[in-house]
């Protein structure tokens, strides 16, 4: 026999009527480290299945009431990517190859080893993860995002999108680093869908939504007795998510206790859940996020030095949308198509308002964004239309108010002049808070020094006016 799989990888469901055979598999697989369930007929696997997620069924061709091909063919319908082998006796040999045309993945005879049996269910299992591997790429390749689900117009996007591309197919630990609603979790799901794990779980824990006393119970799991009201064995989030990958999102929030077993995690890929006599080593890839300034952490004695230097194999930074103006209409459509029906917009907005929410600041970022725009589209109720007199006053009232009076023209209607108008409004006003310095208003806006200078000439703007005082906001 090869040597047992060294994590519990696979939640498996064995049914057949005998008993001593039910025990010799459950017996062997667990060995084996797969997670076992047994069940006695076929009634009772349907009931298990609906219950809780298998990834494997192992299923006896000939049984009383439902059998093998009965129940193949419910289970598959419960779940269509389950990968189920028939066991058969001597003389149905015929009817398990019937039923691999029928979705069973492979059949194995009566007697058999497990040694043999775990060589089909790997075989098995190896091909499921390959066909679901295959079915996530035409996925990605298929849509105009490509799988990342980024909504950009911005070079510093852009630039992230192909680093996501690089990094998808590593197990590099990454950290994502940015202010809140950047969109930390949107990349973290596009590193794991575009990595050789995309079939795998992706599981999440935030950080800073629970408390200290629940977090390292969450991430490891218990045994039994571990703890008060610990009455049952409880999976945690890293063996659940093996050959997957985890996102920890809010990592600087995490307890020093909780980052001390995390950090020996990434050193030694084996943890012990609470209570438990023997570590567990399982196969999972590691992404955190935060909003916090982990080393000013560091030198306050509330962030693991250590813990940082592993978590920070590769970093990536997501930039706050006012650091990306130029999304802003283009994630405002997005929005108003997804709160439309039938996927098409029923509300649009007015040049002038559309201005003012692209001069705001935005602190809530993305999420600020989409928020408040569906705010907006519930407030308007019937009207098709939404103007400056809807936008809410933090926005009018934050440099919004001054360009969408400027923007107010009704001679303007077309998009281009109006495009024109608000450009003008928009750099006049950055160059004046950048004293006329045409490499810090690139760098402020997001946008290449070279794309500012020619946006510049195109709009007959003098930058060097601008520092000498002698032109200001239109």
């Amino acid at each position: 026999m090869s040597e047992p799989a060294p994590w519990p990888i696979v939640r498996a469901l064995v049914v057949d009527d005998e008993e001593s055979m039910r025990h010799f598999l459950q017996r062997g697989l667990a060995r084996l480290q797969y997670d076992v369930t047994v069940a006695a007929d076929g009634t009772e696997a349907l009931a298990l299945a609906e219950a809780r997620r298998f990834d494997l069924a192992v299923v006896d061709l000939r049984m009383p009431g439902l059998d093998g091909l009965a129940v193949l063919g419910r289970l598959r319908s419960l779940v269509p990517d389950l990968v189920v082998v028939l066991m058969t006796a001597h003389g149905t040999v015929d009817s398990a190859v019937e039923a691999m045309h029928l979705g069973a993945a492979d059949f194995v005879q009566k007697p058999f080893t497990i040694a043999e049996l775990q060589l089909r269910l790997e075989r098995a299992l190896g091909h499921a993860a390959m066909r679901a591997q295959h079915r996530n790429l035409k996925a990605m390749l298929a849509g105009p995002d490509r799988g990342i689900g980024l909504c950009t117009h911005s070079p510093a996007m852009a630039e992230l999108g192909r680093q996501v591309d690089l990094l998808g197919s590593s197990d590099s630990t990454v950290l994502l680093t940015g202010a809140s609603g950047t969109g930390k979790g949107l990349v973290a799901k596009a590193l794991h869908l575009r990595s050789g794990r995309a079939d795998q779980p992706f599981l999440a824990l935030n950080c800073a939504a629970m408390p200290d006393t629940l977090v390292e119970s969450e991430l490891f799991g218990h045994e039994p007795g571990a703890f008060t009201g610990a009455t049952k064995k409880k999976p945690g989030l890293l063996q659940r998510a093996h050959r997957g990958t985890l996102f920890l999102d809010e990592i600087g929030d995490m307890s020093l206790s909780a980052q001390a077993k995390i950090e020996r995690f990434l050193q030694d890929r084996e943890f012990q859940p609470l209570g438990a006599q023997h570590p567990v080593r399982v196969d999972v890839r590691i992404l955190a996020a935060t909003n916090r300034d982990l080393p000013a952490l560091v030198a306050q004695g509330r962030f693991r030095a250590e813990l940082l230097w592993r978590l920070d194999v590769v970093s990536l930074r997501l930039p706050p949308l006012r650091e990306r103006r130029e999304d802003v209409p283009f994630l405002i459509a997005q929005t108003l198509q997804r709160l439309g029906k039938d996927g098409r917009p029923t509300h649009q907005l007015t040049p002038d308002a559309l201005a003012a929410l692209t001069a705001y600041d935005w602190p809530g970022n993305v999420r600020e964004l989409e928020n408040l725009v569906e705010r907006m589209v519930v407030f308007a109720g019937p009207r098709s239309e939404i103007g400056v007199a809807d936008l809410p006053d933090v926005v009018r009232g934050d440099g919004g108010q001054a360009v969408a009076q400027k923007a107010q023209d009704p001679a303007d209607d077309h998009y281009e002049a109006a495009r024109a108008r608000f450009d003008r409004i928009y750099f006049t006003n950055l160059l004046a808070r950048c004293h006329g310095s045409i490499t810090e208003a690139a760098a402020r806006s997001g946008i290449s020094r070279g794309h500012v200078h020619r946006r510049l000439k195109e709009l007959g703007i003098d930058a060097k006016g601008i520092r000498s005082g002698d032109a200001g906001p239109e």
